[in-house]
C-alpha cells in the first residue's frame, strides 16, 4: 500500500528533520485511522468549527446531538428540525442556515458528497464553496477529515500556523515563501505534516 503509515513516516522522517522528534511525541496521526466516515456529519462539524475552539466547537455539537436526541448527525434529522431550534444550539443564524442548506441539498441528491470521492481536490473545492456559508477552509477540512485526501494544506487555519511558527520559526511570524519552503517537504502527505503542527498548538 503506497499511503501505508511506515512509507508516511519514512517519507517525512527523510525530508524534515523537525518532525521525527514529532511522530515519536504524538505517534500515529489519528486521521489514518481507517473508521467509517459520515461525510455529512464531517461537513457539518466544519461549518460549526468555523472560527471557533475545538471546545467551543465541540459543547455546541454535543447541545445540537442533545437536542436532535442522536449519537451521530444525519441529514434526516436536520432537514426536519426548524432553524431557530438549530440555531438554539449557540450557532450563529449564518451557520444555522448553512447547515439547514446541506441537508436540504442532501435530502434531495443523497448521493452528493459520496459522489466527491475519488474527485480532485478543486473538483471538491469548487462543489462545496458553492453552498453558501461554506468557504475554502471548510472544503479543506472536509477534504481531510472526510475524504482522506493526504496532500491539504489550509494556510488559513490558525492552529495549523501556529504550530509551523512554533516548530519552525520561534514563534515568529514567516512569510510564504517560508512557509512554503516549510510545507513542500511534506508533500504528498502535507496534511500528516500538518496534523503533527495541529499537535504543537494544542499542546503549547
Amino acid at each position: 500500500m503506497i499511503n501505508s503509515w511506515l512509507n508516511i513516516k519514512n517519507h517525512l522522517y527523510a525530508n524534515d528533520n523537525m518532525l521525527p522528534e514529532l511522530i515519536e511525541r504524538f505517534g500515529k496521526p489519528s486521521i489514518l485511522n481507517d473508521n467509517p466516515t459520515n461525510l455529512f456529519e464531517v461537513l457539518v462539524n466544519s461549518v460549526i468549527s468555523q472560527q471557533l475552539s475545538t471546545k467551543s466547537a465541540s459543547s455546541i455539537r454535543n447541545r445540537l446531538y442533545k437536542l436532535l436526541n442522536i449519537n451521530e448527525l444525519n441529514h434526516q434529522s436536520i432537514y426536519k428540525t426548524k432553524i431557530e431550534d438549530v440555531k438554539s444550539c449557540g450557532l450563529s443564524q449564518v451557520k444555522s442556515n448553512t447547515i439547514k442548506n446541506i441537508s436540504t441539498l442532501i435530502q434531495n441528491n443523497s448521493t452528493f458528497l459520496t459522489d466527491l470521492r475519488e474527485k480532485p481536490e478543486q473538483y471538491v473545492i469548487n462543489e462545496l464553496t458553492k453552498i453558501k456559508g461554506i468557504g475554502i477552509w471548510t472544503a479543506q477540512m472536509f477534504l481531510i477529515s472526510g475524504l482522506k485526501n493526504l496532500d491539504i494544506f489550509a494556510p488559513k487555519d490558525s492552529g495549523l500556523m501556529k504550530g509551523i511558527r512554533i516548530v519552525y520559526f520561534n514563534n515568529k511570524n514567516p512569510d510564504q515563501a517560508n512557509i512554503e519552503k516549510v510545507t513542500s517537504k511534506w508533500i504528498p502527505y502535507r496534511t500528516i505534516g500538518s496534523w503533527y503542527m495541529w499537535q504543537v498548538a494544542n499542546n503549547a
